[in-house]
């Protein structure tokens, strides 16, 4: 089983619209209401490959129950930590003309301290009965900046790989804790490498140095690209098939699920970078986060294309 740490849930609504245009009255084409936040998003897609992943974090008032209720309905299994206070509602405008999508994300309420502490000792708990664990998405208000650190360490403790998806100071916090894997983006890669990135040679340099440096695998994501990876000196890039997308909304997330995934099998480094690509291309191409299919992801999975990158160090 898989652990998924969601601190920030949320309702994840998505609506279609052809021609998005600010000011305008538009009807929908399509609108889909989820569990939302991106742990809920990682284990949607964990389940798609068979596992029994289990989300955990923060949850409170009718929201919080269309989460938890939501989640289990799909056999996905909860450990939530309730609060007195209501969940958060994230929306997505997908434009179907152009693909581009309009995000209207919800802070949430500020978790109170006792909260907080409430949830690390549910971690430390319940850690030790998984395989490995996901750490998604950006800390709630009220919670302090060192937080996916703290769950790192505790992971660690316990003998449990901890794969980091987040950014700004969580992130810089959580990678010093030296976690099994981190899946930035390139903004977050060159604040990380501390100057700035332009072509591919660059971003493999730096995700060897940070590889290096913290102990960790990098995964670096570039979309459509696909992505750059580095384990230590070892730098690849994998390259994903042009496909027609629907929407990228929890690409990422997906792209974390498959790396886990692969790796928590023992999947060779190579092997599960292909498979983090090709779960997050073939989540492009359904509405909804987590919704892709094995039939779309083995169809991508074999035209996803590795090479081998030399770095300059």
């Amino acid at each position: 089983m898989i652990l998924c740490v969601n601190l920030n849930a949320a309702i994840d609504k998505t609506v279609v619209v052809d021609t998005f245009q600010l000011g305008q009255i538009h009807r929908p084409e399509a609108v889909k209401s989820l569990p939302g936040g991106k742990g809920c998003n990682v284990a949607r897609a964990l389940k798609q490959f068979g596992e029994k992943p289990v989300v955990t974090g923060w949850v409170g008032g009718s929201a919080g129950q269309f989460i938890e209720n939501g989640l289990q309905q799909e056999g996905i299994g909860t450990d939530f930590v309730y609060t007195d206070f209501e969940s958060r509602t994230c929306t997505s405008i997908v434009d179907s003309s152009n693909q581009m999508v309009t995000e209207i994300y919800e802070n949430g309420e500020p978790v109170p301290l006792e909260k907080v502490e409430a949830m690390l000792a549910r971690f430390e708990a319940i850690v030790g009965g998984y395989t490995a664990v996901t750490l998604s998405g950006s800390l709630p208000p009220g919670v302090p900046s060192d937080f996916y650190a703290q769950l790192i360490r505790l992971a660690h403790q316990a003998g449990v790989p901890a794969f980091l998806d987040s950014s700004k100071e969580a992130l810089l916090y959580g990678v010093a804790a030296k976690p099994f894997l981190i899946k930035p983006n390139e903004t977050e890669v060159a604040i990380l490498a501390g100057q700035e990135l332009k072509h591919t040679a660059d971003f493999a340099t730096a995700a060897a140095a940070i590889s290096a440096r913290y102990e960790t695998i990098v995964v670096l994501s570039l979309g459509k690209e696909g992505a750059v990876a580095a384990h230590g000196q070892e730098v690849i890039q994998v390259q994903t098939p042009p496909v027609e997308a629907q929407s990228a909304v929890g690409s990422g997330d997906c792209m974390l699920a498959g790396l886990t995934y692969a790796f928590a099998q023992g999947y060779p480094f190579v092997e599960a970078v292909k498979h983090g690509v090709a779960a997050g291309t073939a989540n492009t191409l359904v509405i909804g986060a987590g919704q892709f299919t094995l039939r779309d992801f083995a169809a991508v999975y074999g035209k996803v294309q590795a090479a081998q990158l030399e770095t300059g160090t």
